[in-house]
Order: structure tokens, then sequence, then C-alpha cells
């Protein structure tokens, strides 16, 4: 069985063909006690001899900043997580892309290199969370192709409000009278198109000096219960971190790389 396939199965599909009554949405979450295990601080020596010395020349003052690093590094960022079924999932018209095909992105980008400069884009991670597994949702298009929701920036636009403005374009209600209420929480991740090409990296390589397209990645928390809106053209699936990891045949290196990226938070399981 191939990795794509594997993919397939251990994605759960959202999209449903009809709305749900925003009256009967109903919220139940799963609980569950998440313990934290911070593991101390713990300085060795060689001898007994050498702990007396050192804890002879040891200032009141440089204690104190080594209790302070010692919390400093065990800190943990927590992070809100809901249950899957506390969201609900409907359809709305299709959208495209600007371009028709992968030829047309990078001559389009050639041409406004020449005017605008560097292309800024910005996608969202979102989380959400089956038996107490971390998920990532992502829009699907066809069999094999996986995105983050978001897109480009225009000229000089922030990247905070054009990821918002992107996320209600891909993902919000289409009669726009009540649009999601996005909490950007950090950036987790930088990658850079160094050529009017495919491949992407999460840095700057040396020999390149004018970038292509620059992609930032947020964090975006997730309400306690919230509804979306699908794209008719589009799939939109929860896939498991344990699935993404080390899996960029399947989903390319950005998401693939994301495990990585969200390891220093702490999820709550609500």
């Amino acid at each position: 069985m191939s990795a794509i396939t594997n993919a397939i199965n251990n994605s759960t599909q959202l999209v449903r063909t009809n709305w749900t009554d925003v009256n009967s949405l109903t919220s139940s979450p799963t609980n569950s006690n998440s313990d934290s295990v911070n593991t101390p601080l713990i300085s060795s020596s060689v001898s007994n001899q050498h702990n007396s010395i050192h804890s002879t020349l040891k200032s009141p003052i440089s204690m104190h900043n080594h209790d302070q690093t010692a919390q400093s590094m065990t800190f943990e960022r927590t992070i809100q997580t809901y249950p899957l079924t506390n969201y609900t999932f409907g359809t709305k018209d299709p959208l495209y892309e600007r371009d028709s095909s992968v030829q047309a992105r990078f001559q389009r980008m050639r041409e406004e290199f020449t005017t605008m400069g560097m292309r800024r884009s910005v996608e969202a991670v979102l989380l959400v969370h089956e038996h107490n597994l971390p998920h990532v949702l992502l829009l699907q298009l066809g069999t094999t192709f996986f995105k983050l929701p978001g897109g480009e920036l225009n000229p000089g636009e922030d990247s905070m409000e054009g990821l918002k403005r992107l996320l209600n374009e891909t993902l919000g209600r289409p009669d726009s009278v009540q649009q999601n209420n996005w909490l950007i929480e950090d950036v987790i991740g930088n990658w850079w198109r160094p050529n009017f090409e495919a491949p992407r990296y999460p840095y700057v390589p040396a020999h390149v000096t004018k970038p292509k397209e620059h992609i930032r990645l947020y964090l975006v928390q997730l309400g306690e219960s919230s509804m979306f809106a699908v794209p008719r053209n589009y799939k939109l699936v929860a896939a498991p971190l344990f699935e993404l990891y080390d899996n960029a045949s399947g989903y390319g290196p950005i998401i693939s790389s994301l495990p990585q990226a969200l390891s220093r938070f702490n999820f709550i399981y609500n």
C-alpha cells in the first residue's frame, strides 16, 4: 500500500452535503486529563568534593540566575484543542486557483517579480483532536494534492490581516454575515522558494540573493466550536500528526515538517 493511500485512509473527510442548523450545533467535548511532566535540570559533577567546592563558590546571585534559567528552559507554550465533533462543515461554490496550470503560476510569478518583487504567502495550521490525538486540517484537491489553507498576500498587505482574509475566502461561510474569529497564535515556520520552480526550503540557500517567494506558517487557535464552508472542488480532511511525520512523498516538505514545528507546544485536549 502506498504512502498516499495510507494518507487517505488515516485522514478524516469532513465535508458534509447539507448545512446543519446553527441552533442545533452542540458541543460535546471529550474531557481528558493531560498531566505535564517537567524534568528538573540536574547538574552532575565528577566527585562529591567538586560539588562541595562548586557550592561554596556559587554566589546567591548566580544561584538565582540559574533558577531563572531552569524555569525558562522547562516552560511550555500551551495550545487549546477541541474535538473534531465540535465543528460543523458545509459546502459552498468552488474556489479556483488564479492560474490554470503550474507553468502558468510560475510565469505569473516571473512577471510580478519584476514589478512587485518577492511574493509573500501565508498559510494557516488549524488543529483539532480525535481521541486525544492532534490532527491538522488540510485541503485536498484531487487524490494526491494536499495544502494548508492560505495563499498570496496583496502588495503591502499585513500578513496576519491577509491570513484572516484568505481564511474567510477559503473556509468562511458564504453568507458573510458571521465570519469566524481567527485567533493567530504564533509563527511556526518560514519557507522560501529560491527560483521560479517548485522546490522550497526552510532557509535561504547561501547562493540565493533574491528569493522569489516567502511562505510564512501561522498556528491559528480555533474556538471551542465553529462552522466552516468548504469549496466544492476541495475536500477538507483532518490528518493526524503521526501520518504527516517524515511523509514528504505523500504531503510535501512543508506539511510533513509540521510535527517537528509543533513539538514545542503543549496541547490541551478539551
